[in-house]
Order: C-alpha cells, then structure tokens, then sequence
C-alpha cells in the first residue's frame, strides 16, 4: 500500500511538473561561441525569490545565479548553431536576454518578455539592446496589449539607454484597477505593480489594487509573496510602530530599548552599497551633531557571511562609527519592515513610532531630526 501510494505521489509531481514545462529553440549566428544571458529583469532586494524558474544544465548551459548565490534565477548560455533549452517555471514571469561584452562595456538587454509554459522559437540577431520579442503566448500577447494600453501615462524616452518617464502614478494605479477588474486572475497585471514598486517606490494604490484579483488567484504564491512584503512595508510607514527585531539569538531590538532615547536613528546598509560607504562620514557626522542630545544611532547591516561582516566592521572602524551595529542574520529586519533598497533610514520616536521612513538623504534625515527635537 505505501509503495502504491508513493508512486502516486511521484506519478502527480511529474504530471504538475509537466504542466509547467518549457522549451525554447533559441538560435543566434551573431553570437555562436560567445555567451548570452537569460534572467530576471532589474528586482528589488528581498523580491529575488519571486523571480525563479529552473533550466536544465549542460556543458553549454550554466546556473549563474546557483555561481553568484542569488536569489533570482540567471543563466548563462555558451550560444551553439542549435540550442534547445529546457526548463520549469512555476507561473508567467517577465525575463530578458541579456549581453555582457568586454570588460568597460555596456551590458545589452531586450526588453522584458514573458516566460511560461510552453514551447518558444527565438532567433537573437546581432543588435538585441532594447528588441522587442515576438512570441505568440497567452501572457506575452497579453503583456503587449497591455503597455500599449500604459503609454497614455508615460513620456518617452529619446534614449534607447533610459526608461520612459512615468506621467502620474494615481492615474496609472487606477487604470491598473480596472484592468484587474476585468481580468482578476491576471499574472501579468501582478506584476506591472511590483514592476511600479521596483521602479517608483511604494503606493498605497499597490494593495487597493492587489485587493481586487480574484479568491482562487490569491491563493497561488506569487500573489502571497507580494502581498506580505507590501504589507510589511505598509505597516512600518510614518506613523507606525516598528516591529521588534530579532537578529540572531543574542542581539535583538524591541520598544524597550526606544524608551531610553528621544529619538534612535536607524541607518540599513551593505558592504555591497557604493553609496551606503560613500555617505558614511556624512553620517558620522550626523552622529557627532545629535549625539548629545538623546538621539541614538543604529546601524543594520545586512551581511550574513564572516567575511562580509569583517569587512562590514573594518569600514564602521576606518569611519570612527562609534554606535551600536547589528548584522541581519536572520534576514528579521528586511522582511519585517520590507527593506528593499540601500541606504535605508528610520527615525524612531521614544514610543517606537515611526517619525521618518528615508532612501538616502542623510540631510533629509536631518531636517527631520532638527525639526523633530525644536
């Protein structure tokens, strides 16, 4: 009877897993023996693992994303006379070929088209920077109508190198609203919010609209993956309480350790943030301003690894950054207030409510501060 049961279970897994197959017949005589990439278009940081799909590896084919340790998925292709590349990929997601040449050169990409079950046939010429793909599928046929249908909320770039300008983003949210209305089990609307939220930062318009897909769209993963991580950060906006954090077994951050302070600023960064080391002495700076005046200072960073966290305290020590730091083992922080981007400031009143939410604008920072203390 067990044995019966788990070839059962093994013949279902293998009819789901085929349900969601694909196939492409890629050929390119522009780039034979050079390389070519396959992935996620620009993702936010803690969005990575919604950009996932599995291809079948070769000597040809390469998991670059596995290589790196990304979240997303990134795959290399070694370009032959034939190349047939299989995979499987759990729902429609929009991806883009890619070309990196000579170090010091630019990297080319197509624009975004979708990747679903299916079979494909894609011929790559030799110019791919901004192509545009044909495919005849459900989700892609989709994707076009629906852009042409955005272009009235946008202004265009001249550049073929920078993106379309957004026009009004309420406007455009509301369009989306109705879109989703008429079409609640839409994968590629989904993704047009978190492609705004990667793009133009949060909305409240986001989760209005996300509201509107249908009961049984709600229930599939991808919805759920963006839903908490807009929530999280619906709920740590102006005005809320921050959640407590808990960074490893010994180092957490609740409301008891707000009391002790008029305000706590708190800045999130990377050793991997150019401008997050950049602005280190500004925010040295800041401390020396504030620090005699019942403001403390945090930093959160987000390194797991023993080499980057030296690295980490190596920079903290070279900048007299003489505060309390905390790495982000757990990830406990990022998820919880949905720290997607670098620097990231909170300012914190004595009750642990958020007096200011700011992207990189130590001065901003100190306005508030200034402001806050008079």
């Amino acid at each position: 009877m067990k044995k019966l049961l788990y070839a059962l279970l093994i013949l279902i897994s293998n009819f789901i897993y085929s349900q969601n197959n694909f196939e492409i017949d890629l050929s390119s005589d522009s780039y034979i023996n050079d390389s070519l990439m396959l992935g996620a278009p620009m993702t936010r940081n803690g969005f990575g693992d919604l950009y996932t799909f599995k291809i079948q590896t070769n000597d040809n084919i390469s998991d670059f994303g596995k290589k790196i340790k990304i979240a997303h998925s990134i795959y290399y292709f070694k370009i032959q006379k034939k190349n047939i590349v299989n995979g499987f990929i759990e729902y429609p997601q929009p991806v883009a070929f890619g070309y990196i040449g000579k170090k010091g050169e630019p990297i080319y990409n197509t624009k975004i088209f979708f990747l679903e079950k299916g079979k494909y046939k894609i011929n790559l010429p030799q110019h791919i920077n901004n192509l545009e793909l044909n495919i005849d599928s459900p989700a892609n046929k989709e994707y076009k109508a629906l852009q042409r249908s955005l272009e009235q909320f946008y202004i265009k770039s001249k550049s073929p190198h920078h993106r379309d300008s957004l026009i009004n983003m309420n406007k455009k949210q509301e369009f989306l609203g109705e879109y989703i209305r008429k079409k609640p089990n839409s994968y590629v609307a989904l993704w047009e919010i978190v492609n705004d939220y990667t793009l133009e930062d949060y909305h409240p318009a986001y989760l209005k609209n996300l509201n509107l897909f249908s009961v049984k769209f709600k229930q599939n993963k991808l919805y759920k993956g963006v839903e908490a991580r807009l929530k999280a950060e619906q709920s740590t906006s102006i005005g809320q309480k921050i959640p407590d954090i808990y960074f490893d077994k010994q180092n957490k951050l609740t409301s008891e350790d707000f009391k002790k302070y008029k305000l706590t600023f708190i800045d999130y960064w990377s050793t991997t943030c150019a401008p997050c080391i950049k602005s280190m002495p500004e925010l040295v700076k800041l401390y020396h301003e504030y620090k005699d005046q019942n403001v403390n200072f945090i930093t959160i960073t987000d390194e797991q690894k023993p080499n980057r966290m030296e690295i980490a305290k190596n920079i903290l020590k070279k900048n007299n950054a003489n505060w309390m730091n905390f790495f982000d083992a757990n990830k406990d922080f990022q998820k919880k207030v949905n720290a997607t981007t670098y620097p990231l400031h909170f300012i914190i009143d004595e009750n642990g409510k958020i007096i200011a939410r700011i992207s990189n604008s130590i001065e901003e920072a100190r306005t508030v501060i200034k402001k806050y203390l008079e």
